[in-house]
């Protein structure tokens, strides 16, 4: 009698877990679920290159202690000033070589640096980058051309130094649909590069007060970046400037080449 009751038991909570299922399915919840899921699964792990072959194997810190190595070694560093034009060559629209197209607003303007068609933008702000402006001659994280991009001299004043996330507000800036997977892969580039960045979860104010200091060396929203990651993979465009980056200073994107490699690190 005992036996018949907690089979008894037993299937009402199947139905009632069945019932569950099929009310789910007829729901929005549902099917953002199972994207989730989709998503998360869409970059399978890729052949290693003869770049990256001693990280086979790696994973969790191991991997991200090995890009460190990696990606610092034998780096030929840029001035700030240098980087003019190298970033004419590396933003360069694939369809007109004699424009750039800008991030954030995806304006094709004149390659040719004459300091009004555009400006570099620091992707991870050189306020939080932990060390002072950056000067024309000084070759430091403030001049790695894979966090500058060419950009729209009012584009950059409205973005400043906001961290990044889903809305443009007083402290966030929404980087659009078709860069903000490319701005996520370039702040995962700068932290594994520079150990001492660091990114996080909280929004963060504008801090005068830490500006330009090791303690201000942060950035945000590391859930957004994860997101946007899953949702704009790396282009051709992308791609391509990862190469020409590679000539410029002898160094590459890894989470271009593998994007893969940051739910190794960083998880999902």
């Amino acid at each position: 009698m005992t036996k018949k009751i907690k089979i008894k038991r037993i299937s009402g909570l199947i139905s009632l877990f069945v019932i569950i299922i099929i009310a789910l399915s007829g729901c929005d919840f549902f099917y953002d679920l199972i994207d989730f899921f989709d998503n998360n699964d869409q970059y399978t792990l890729l052949p290693l290159e003869e770049y990256y072959k001693e990280a086979e194997g790696l994973d969790g810190d191991q991997l991200s202690d090995f890009l460190t190595e990696l990606i610092g070694s034998n780096v030929k560093g840029l001035s700030y000033a240098e980087a003019k034009s190298a970033l004419a060559e590396a933003d360069c629209d694939p369809n007109d070589p004699t424009k750039v197209i800008t991030i954030y607003s995806r304006d094709r303007v004149n390659a040719k640096w004459d300091s009004t068609s555009w400006h570099r933008e620091h992707v991870w702000p050189n306020s939080r980058l932990g060390v002072r402006r950056v000067g024309e001659s000084e070759i430091n994280q403030a001049s790695d051309l894979h966090n500058l991009r060419a950009i729209v001299p009012r584009v950059n004043s409205s973005r400043g130094n906001k961290v990044f996330s889903n809305e443009t507000a007083a402290d966030t800036y929404y980087p659009g649909d078709e860069d903000k997977g490319d701005v996520a892969r370039i702040l995962f580039y700068m932290v594994i590069r520079y150990p001492e960045l660091s990114l996080v979860n909280e929004v963060l104010p504008n801090d005068p007060e830490t500006n330009y200091t090791p303690e201000g060396a942060k950035m945000a929203v590391l859930s957004c970046l994860l997101m946007w990651h899953q949702e704009d993979p790396p282009d051709d465009f992308e791609r391509k400037r990862n190469e020409v980056i590679y000539k410029w200073q002898n160094n590459r994107n890894p989470f271009i080449d593998h994007p893969e490699f940051v739910a190794m690190i960083f998880g999902d």
